[in-house]
């Protein structure tokens, strides 16, 4: 069996009633999937070698999954290296997720399953920049560590890093010790592959954050190695965006027509989904081929919340970052995916819900009709240029800064206009207010007030109303239960059967 060095450096919508009604697509109940315990987060990653991928360049990825909105991507010249990352809006003294001018690559989740740990406020940001202002490859990397772990971490973090030899490994620390894994072995990564969420394998088997979101992403990015397409683009579109969050639930494709527990119909319970409330932004970085210039290093991400948002590239050759992704206060992207995440989870009672009908409505609306499509383009456009780039082995600072900006803008005026009327279907509040009466000479005659706005509070004009009837409490409205469709607010069952009971749901149409 191999046996694992641990290192210890002594140096260095629906409302119920009996009988009556459940209408819309409207309930107030916080659902969450049997089993499932409250996930306090701290992001989904992934190291990948090069022998893995599509292209032979290494990847490194990493969902942002922490409570603090506000993200910007920024440039900065203040070390050895200068570097492009991820960071918390007005916080220059910590990183979280980037690339340097030397092709070192860095990102962390933390590390949960341990209660070793030293007193004081996290350091694993602080590491993250430290790193891409010092490091050029991954042994130099490890050296940090050799340090810090004689005076020990307050934050044990699980740490990817990827540099232009090849270097792809995961280093799980602790109080004063870390554990390193090479996606080079096989012993380590039979696959290429190394896959961490919020638990350290060499950690305590208790306390291990985030096991369904380890195995998903494990699961997602070998199906892609198995046909020959794992790539960035695979990564952002396909990875970072997942919602599934169990394996006995399965909400594609979008949108999920159906109910889950006493949620709405077509929304999802996202938590410990790769993609859920806490994913705030995400990274994916393209390493480069042996000897291709480390500035070739290219850092996809995404400046917003990642379910509401495009992945943008940038490059450190570039020496700036565009003003949609890094504001005076806050990045402008990043508060037009907030915007975005506020409809989608427009419920304020949900705790880490989504609707899908937001994100693709099947009747081509929603938001992934205006964001999928826009991010193939810049993908396509991007590789496009590198080839060229690759081809002369040199990068083009100018075109770089071009692109990064042309499509940082277009992303903006893409987003910031959505929705315009025609872009969202709208779903209709619940109906309210059903009553079912039996009158001699009419039958069981059902009335409700009628609906006005959307589940956004939006005016709406329903063209009417279809009732269904079932015998069981929690019947999902199918065609094989419709009793017909009304324009009118008042429904009659003319000749009802001798003791007729059971429930029935009224939903408006638009």
């Amino acid at each position: 069996m191999n046996q694992r060095k641990l290192h210890r450096p002594q140096i260095a919508i629906f409302a119920l009633l009996a009988c009556l009604v459940l209408a819309g697509r409207l309930a107030f109940d916080d659902v969450l999937p049997a089993n499932e315990s409250f996930d306090p987060g701290g992001c989904t990653t992934a190291v990948i070698s090069g022998a893995a991928t599509a292209s032979g360049r290494p990847l490194l990825w990493k969902n942002r999954d922490v409570s603090q909105p506000d993200q910007e991507i920024v440039y900065s010249d203040d070390g050895s290296y200068s570097y492009v990352t991820i960071a918390n809006a007005g916080d220059s003294s910590q990183a979280w997720g980037g690339v340097n001018s030397a092709g070192f690559a860095i990102e962390d989740a933390n590390n949960w399953n341990t209660t070793s740990n030293v007193s004081g406020p996290d350091d694993d940001g602080k590491i993250i920049k430290l790193a891409l202002r010092t490091c050029a490859m991954v042994s130099d990397f490890q050296l940090i560590l050799d340090s810090t772990s004689v005076v020990g971490h307050t934050q044990p973090a699980i740490f990817g890093v990827i540099d232009t030899a090849g270097g792809a490994s995961i280093f799980e620390t602790f109080a004063h010790s870390y554990v390193r894994y090479d996606a080079s072995n096989p012993d380590d990564a039979p696959r290429g592959i190394l896959v961490r969420s919020n638990y350290s394998y060499a950690g305590s088997q208790n306390g291990r954050i985030g096991i369904y979101r380890h195995d998903r992403a494990k699961l997602l990015i070998e199906a892609a190695i198995d046909s020959a397409r794992l790539d960035a683009h695979y990564m952002c579109q396909t990875v970072a965006r997942d919602l599934r969050n169990t394996n006995s639930f399965n909400p594609y494709p979008l949108p999920y027509e159906g109910r889950r527990g006493s949620l709405p119909y077509g929304w999802v319970p996202t938590i410990d989904a790769i993609c859920r409330r806490l994913t705030v932004s995400a990274c994916v970085i393209e390493g480069v081929l042996s000897g291709e210039n480390p500035l070739l290093f290219t850092l996809w991400a995404f400046p917003m919340a990642v379910q509401y948002g495009v992945a943008l590239p940038f490059w450190v050759a570039s020496a700036t970052t565009p003003p949609e992704v890094n504001g005076s206060e806050t990045a402008p992207l990043c508060n037009e995916g907030l915007r975005l995440k506020t409809i989608g989870q427009h419920a304020s009672d949900f705790h880490d819900t989504l609707d899908t009908y937001i994100l693709n409505d099947g009747r081509g609306g929603g938001l992934h009709v205006i964001t999928l499509p826009l991010e193939d383009q810049i993908f396509a456009a991007t590789d496009s240029a590198l080839a060229l780039w690759r081809v002369q082995n040199l990068p083009d600072s100018a075109g770089m800064t071009e692109l990064s900006a042309d499509f940082a803008s277009l992303t903006y005026q893409r987003l910031s206009q959505w929705p315009q009327p025609g872009d969202l279907h709208l779903t209709p509040s619940a109906v309210n207010d059903v009553t079912v009466q039996f009158q001699n000479g009419a039958g069981l005659v059902l009335h409700w007030s009628p609906v006005a706005t959307d589940t956004m509070g939006l005016p709406v004009i329903p063209v009417g109303y279809s009732i269904f009837h079932s015998d069981s409490l929690s019947f999902p409205p199918a065609f094989t239960d419709s009793l017909g469709f009304t324009a009118d607010t008042l429904f009659v069952i003319p000749a009802p059967p001798d003791n007729f009971s059971g429930f029935f749901r009224v939903r408006a149409v638009v």
